[in-house]
Formats: C-alpha cells, structure tokens, sequence
C-alpha cells in the first residue's frame, strides 16, 4: 500500500458564515492524505507514468479551496475528500481544514475528514 499526503498546503479562500468573512479571503491551511492500497511498494519503473503525481492532489485541494465561498470547513474538506476518490487508484482519503486566524488565542480550529469509496454517495 502506498499513502501519499500533504501537510499544511497554505491558501487564501474564502469560507465561514461570519458578516466579516463574506467576500475576504482568508488563510486556510489544508492536509489531504490518500490510500492507494493496490501501488506497489517499487514502482515497476523509475518514472512518473508509474506512480499518481502528488502535484495533481496539490492542484485539486487549491483549485477546490479557491473556488468559490463556502460556509462551512466541513463542506470545503468533504469536497477536497470526495474530490480526491475520484484519483486514479485512490481508495481512501483524509482531509484536514485549519483556519489559523478563528480565535485569537488558539492556533488553529480545524475540520476532518475521512472517505473511501465504499462510503461514497452517503450523507
């Protein structure tokens, strides 16, 4: 099995349900990590035709993020997971939404989620 992931990808996006958040991007700081159970531990070839390219679930999670306003971290993060199913040999995914900036005397307040594609579809 081979797990690929991200940590800490840093975005502007604009998400809450705050007045204040309305039309103000703001920094988001999101991981995804993905299983891909069927992957061989060696490539059978040295090369990128072999192996999913971590620059597409880099790409995914950014585009989805900067996409358009979303309420809820909940929302943005079950996208990003559901989003990265769809990868080729990808059977699981977790996905981690922080907001660094919520609470003045917290780090950061997140959101996680964890899909597979038997769990698809389901509410």
């Amino acid at each position: 099995m081979r797990t690929i992931t991200i940590e800490g990808l840093r975005v502007l996006a604009q998400v809450g349900v705050l007045t204040h958040e309305f039309g103000a991007p703001q920094p988001v700081l999101i991981s995804v990590s993905v299983d891909m159970p069927d992957a061989a531990t060696v490539p059978e070839r040295d090369e990128m035709s072999q192996v999913l390219d971590y620059r597409r679930l880099r790409e995914l999670a950014k585009t989805e993020a900067e996409r358009e306003h979303t309420h809820l971290l909940e929302t943005l993060a079950g996208r990003i997971a559901e989003r990265s199913l769809r990868l080729p040999g990808v059977t699981a995914a977790r996905v981690r939404v922080a907001k660094p900036q919520a609470f003045a005397d917290c780090d950061t307040v997140s959101v996680e989620v964890q899909v597979q594609h038997s769990q698809r579809g389901a509410a």
